[in-house]
């Protein structure tokens, strides 16, 4: 029997138990494993934690082909990773996602992009489309990935080839295989990697201020292999996400330059910087040394080295035996703010997620310590775990839900979740802020994100629901604080019971105040009523500056 199966069952059964108010897990009996399985595996995939992930659940009847979905934003590109996932109870089985499975996401794909065709669909997917569709016409460039989940194997040949007929001339739209052994893996990403490195050609050692250093070049066909070998682990540190070579122009840059210019890429790429405990060598060997290194993690050139292995990969009839790279290799022991440093230092074009580069600063230091003295664990840096409790808060959710809540920038938060943690917004949302604060502000949040999935009887209501629980969430922040008669400054431990206590028996009615003040502001915007206005015009609005500062006036 399958034994990484079955500690994924026993996640999946953990979630189930450790959550039987969680809406999704309450339908249908039969289901409720398969839908805890959808959860770990969106969790693990884009590495949050499942109380964050419930807001992108859309399976169900009528979802259109996919079962969840995540749109980021970065500059003018779309990222949008759809989801659709097959849980087997039958450990002995070793079956393949199904082929029509298969059809059925590439057929949504298309459907969702033809923007004059019109899907049936349930609300949540739906609003999804319609969101999507948006921002396509405002401008963004779409990026798909489509990643199918299951506990069994990749698609047959039949399946693969649908995805080639649609897609085989496009980099935009990726499918990815992703089953109950990469779920593992991405649990237990904190594994150590111990490997070699063979450089080629001289190289310089060093030690400096006693750690030891090796730089020189290293032929692609080697970086390929580690990649091969090692995966996303050997990428843990590193800040960017890599989104495939047709994903933005850099990429695509490196690509052509391995292809088309080979000899010279040595020139033309940044290089990698990989930093390890300890590294040791054959110092008496004159050139082409085998580095061994010891936890070895790549923290900067990540992207260089996913779109290598890409390339290599799906390039065989190229001879890339004179292609090399730059690598940079410190020996830094056990001190993890030296690393912080050196990525912090090295990373500083277009950065994505840069949350743990801050995980040590003071400020985060003791928002963990003071969130504990509330009752709350908050986790200033990526782990191997998954956490299913709401008393759990990450801090990324913590910097979109203050972002949101009380910095009142709803309408900028789907376009800059990435730049939460870089220099642009981190000490505004950081600095000064306490636990108090924080915490009443990721309630407000999460409760917002998930009405958004709740119906109303009220059509016009219902309309605009999946586009303004951003917008909600800030105004009730407005409203709950002036309900308490607390300001946002003095809001802190001695009066934060009061205010967690008057949100959770009165949050229903907040909504229901600041939705109904939001509907009356949204019909004067609109000739039609709401329910019969263009979906891709109602999510348009919650992204205009003069619309939302009327609100938090």
């Amino acid at each position: 029997m399958d034994i990484a199966k079955q500690i994924i069952d026993q996640r999946v059964r953990k979630i189930v138990d450790d959550n039987p108010n969680l809406e999704i897990l309450t339908r249908d009996e039969g289901q409720k494993l398969s839908r805890a399985f959808l959860l770990l595996g969106v969790a693990a995939y884009m590495d949050k934690d499942v109380a964050d992930i419930v807001g992108y659940i859309t399976e169900g009847g009528g979802d259109g082909g996919f079962d969840a979905a995540v749109i980021e934003i970065a500059e003018n590109t779309l990222y949008i990773s759809f989801f659709q996932a097959k849980y087997i109870r039958d450990f002995e089985k070793d079956s393949a996602f199904p082929a029509n499975a298969v059809e059925k996401a590439v057929f949504a794909v298309q459907s969702i992009f033809d923007l004059d065709s019109r899907i049936e669909l349930n609300e949540q997917s739906r609003r999804v489309v319609d969101q999507i569709r948006s921002y396509t016409a405002d401008g963004y460039i779409p990026e798909v990935r489509f990643i199918l989940v299951n506990n069994g194997l990749v698609w047959n040949q039949d399946g693969q080839n649908k995805i080639d007929n649609a897609f085989g001339n496009t980099a935009q739209v990726k499918f990815i295989h992703y089953n109950h052994n990469k779920i593992l893996d991405a649990i237990d990403r904190k594994k150590t990697i111990n490997t070699k490195i063979r450089f080629s050609g001289k190289a310089v050692g060093e030690q400096i201020m006693y750690k030891p250093v090796v730089i020189g070049r290293v032929n692609v066909a080697e970086i390929s292999g580690l990649i091969t070998e090692f995966g996303e682990k050997l990428l843990e540190r590193n800040i960017r996400k890599y989104l495939g070579s047709g994903a933005n122009y850099v990429n695509n840059d490196i690509r052509n330059s391995l292809l088309n210019d080979g000899d010279n890429f040595f020139y033309y790429n940044n290089g990698i910087t990989m930093v390890c405990k300890n590294l040791r060598y054959n110092e008496l060997q004159k050139e082409d040394w085998i580095v061994y290194a010891d936890d070895v993690q790549i923290i900067n050139g990540g992207q260089t080295c996913r779109t290598i292995h890409e390339t290599v990969m799906n390039n065989a009839n190229v001879d890339f035996s004179n292609t090399y790279v730059l690598v940079r290799m410190y020996a830094i022991g056990d001190d993890e703010n030296v690393a912080i440093g050196i990525t912090k230092a090295t990373n500083t074009q277009n950065p994505i997620d840069m949350r743990d580069l801050h995980a040590n600063e003071p400020e985060q230091r003791l928002l963990e310590t003071s969130a504990k003295e509330l009752g709350f664990t908050y986790k200033r840096k990526r782990d191997a775990v998954i956490n299913t409790s709401a008393d759990t808060i990450t801090s990324s959710v913590a910097a979109e839900a203050v972002f949101t809540v009380w910095l009142k920038k709803p309408h900028l938060l789907n376009r800059k979740k990435h730049d939460l943690f870089s220099p642009v917004y981190y000490d505004e949302i950081f600095n000064s802020l306490n636990a108090s604060q924080m915490i009443i502000a990721v309630f407000i949040y999460r409760f917002c994100d998930n009405m958004r999935r709740v119906p109303s009887p009220d059509k016009e209501i219902n309309e605009q629901r999946a586009f303004s629980q951003y917008v909600l969430a800030a105004m009730i922040g407005k409203r709950l604080l002036n309900e308490c008669g607390v300001s946002y400054e003095k809001l802190n431990h001695l009066n934060f019971k009061l205010v967690l206590s008057k949100f959770n028996l009165a949050k229903e009615q907040l909504y229901i105040k600041v939705e109904t003040e939001l509907i009356i502001k949204l019909k004067n915007e609109f000739d039609t009523p709401l329910n019969e206005t263009d979906g891709r015009s109602l999510a348009a609005i919650f992204r205009r500056f003069e619309f939302v500062d009327k609100l938090l006036l």
